[in-house]
């Protein structure tokens, strides 16, 4: 699963849920930018003049493959900041995953799609979510495989607050 193919699926889903809300203009992120781990990702919005950013992190396992991306960001017209968290296929699609962010309560996010490179979870965050997410230094994401094989990711939240409030 390459980061860019991850990306794209991502922004396409966004464009997707997206595409009928009519929008503000964003304040202006550095596309490219990098916030220890974290990265903005600005791109314009298909048959539109808006461009979205998110920022996002790409989680490796030991032999350096993606096996997780989570990109957070604002959907056009929306003041809620959401993750959308990008896991390979093959996970159990029932029970959805938890997303706990830095020492917030984790809570249950089911899945929205699955895409050619992975099933999509889209979780919105509530205010205390984000200044959990702020004030911490690490989150997680759980998931079943199979055989109900239960799997824990770690989140990384190192710049994960200079990188949020670029997106303001």
């Amino acid at each position: 699963m390459s980061s860019a193919s991850i990306l794209r699926s991502v922004l396409i889903v966004i464009t997707l849920l997206s595409f009928t809300i009519a929008g503000n203009v964003q304040a202006k992120p550095e596309h490219g930018k990098k916030f220890k781990n974290w990265t903005v990702v600005c791109e314009k919005l298909p048959n539109s003049k808006e461009k979205i950013c998110n920022i996002f992190q790409n989680v490796t396992n030991e032999k350096k493959k993606v096996v997780m991306q989570i990109a957070i960001g604002y959907p056009p017209g929306s003041n809620d900041a959401q993750a959308l968290i990008t896991l390979p296929l093959g996970v159990l699609l029932q029970p959805g995953i938890e997303f706990k962010g830095g020492d917030a309560k984790a809570f249950r996010v089911p899945y929205g799609v699955c895409v050619q490179n992975g099933c999509i979870a889209i979780a919105k965050l509530s205010k205390d979510v984000i200044k959990s997410m702020k004030s911490g230094t690490k989150g997680s994401v759980k998931f079943a495989a199979a055989k109900n094989k239960i799997i824990a990711i770690p989140v990384s939240l190192s710049g994960f607050t200079a990188a949020f409030n670029s997106l303001k």
